[in-house]
């Protein structure tokens, strides 16, 4: 806080769990006590992974006051996490959506004609389909907030139209980004890790290696990338051609080629 230069922090989260476990009683009584302090107003988690389980335990807990996940046109989709956004937001807990675009592990292919239709679409209507992304969290009620990387002027300009602009969403618009997600649903982690890693005997946090092939091929970012897969353990990125991924593959809901991606995150981010 002294190198924020401030005396309090509005919300403080604990960063990227993957599941409501690892919110232990030692957490509640700090918050308590930070609160108690005037250090801290708000307090919560981030998750990438297994959201909709971390949001429905969430819910359950008295003491978790804001939750920011990965939320964008295509997870928002299943039952599941429609069920745990619902009972968050009944619970009193604020939601920020994070990883909006809902960009994937692989590289961006040539567009199909039914992406290109979907783009001609929301041009007409005057924002392109990276905004047309944002606006479809923002129409979600539940949603408090959405956090977007903006490492550009021209991002941010973007951005702020989009959240300017009243022009809401028609239906044929929500039904396009609902089919173009099951289109490509082979191209995008939706970050369930306990089903691969599970199939994996625990081997390797499949969707943590997406996250990080994420970064470098669709954010165009392959330091992150490098620096994300650096934090993994030495002996996973050392097992990680090593594994056998059928069963994770079978057990994929996205049908990701999970092996060829393991091959590729281990040539690309070493």
């Amino acid at each position: 806080m002294k190198r924020l230069q401030t005396d309090h922090v509005d919300l403080f989260f604990i960063h990227s769990i993957t599941g409501i476990d690892q919110m232990t009683p030692a957490f509640k009584a700090w918050a308590a006590e930070m609160k108690q302090a005037g250090k801290i107003k708000f307090f919560g988690f981030s998750t990438h992974t297994n959201m909709a389980d971390c949001l429905a335990g969430a819910a359950k807990l008295d003491w978790i006051d804001a939750v920011m996940m990965t939320y964008n046109f295509r997870v928002m989709q299943t039952p599941e996490m429609q069920a745990a956004v619902n009972a968050c937001a009944k619970s009193g807990i604020g939601l920020v959506a994070m990883k909006t675009q809902g960009s994937g592990p692989r590289a961006s292919k040539t567009a199909s004609k039914g992406e290109m239709d979907m783009l001609g679409r929301f041009q007409e209507r005057g924002f392109t389909d990276k905004q047309a992304k944002l606006k479809v969290v923002w129409e979600t009620p539940q949603i408090a907030s959405l956090c977007s990387q903006m490492p550009n002027l021209t991002i941010l300009s973007a951005n702020v139209a989009a959240a300017r602009d009243q022009v809401k969403l028609a239906r044929e618009e929500f039904e396009s980004l609902r089919q173009y997600a099951l289109e490509t649903q082979a191209d995008y982690c939706a970050g369930c890790g306990s089903i691969c890693q599970e199939a994996v005997g625990g081997a390797v946090p499949v969707n943590e290696v997406m996250r990080c092939l994420m970064y470098y091929r669709e954010y165009g970012e392959p330091e992150l990338a490098r620096q994300t897969f650096a934090g993994l353990p030495e002996a996973v990125r050392q097992r990680l051609t090593a594994v056998d991924y059928s069963r994770a593959e079978q057990a994929c809901p996205q049908k990701l080629a999970i092996a060829q991606l393991m091959r590729q995150a281990a040539e690309m981010l070493a």
